[in-house]
């Protein structure tokens, strides 16, 4: 693992679980949002030209991971849900985290079937 992984793992872990805990005082919530940041904030930095794409062959669907993650995380918690705004805006740094790393999860597991 490279200096620039781990330093945005850090730096996610702690961003994701200060953001979280500053929204809506839950500590396990802030820590599940944490390790989510954390492993995608890392894996983003691994992976940064899948999340890019190649410039030679650039098209919309390489976009798509982004928009996917901005929707869910903005329409699936929305306001309209009976629950504290704090709360609310909490869970959107969870799921958003949490797809972030789930893709570059993907990623990983992609890549070391297609170099297996």
């Amino acid at each position: 693992m490279s200096r620039g992984t781990r330093a945005a793992g850090i730096l996610g872990t702690g961003l994701g679980g200060v953001v979280t805990y500053t929204l809506y005082a839950d500590l396990l919530l802030s820590a599940t949002a944490g390790l989510c940041w954390g492993v995608g904030s890392a894996l983003t930095v691994r992976y940064r030209t899948e999340w890019t794409g190649d410039p030679d062959r650039t098209s919309a669907a390489d976009g798509l991971p982004s928009a996917f993650v901005l929707f869910v995380g903005l329409f699936g918690v929305h306001a309209g849900l009976p629950i504290p705004d704090g709360l609310r805006w909490a869970l959107v740094v969870l799921v958003v985290g949490a797809l972030v790393a789930a893709i570059g999860l993907g990623i990983l597991l992609a890549r070391r079937a297609t170099t297996a």
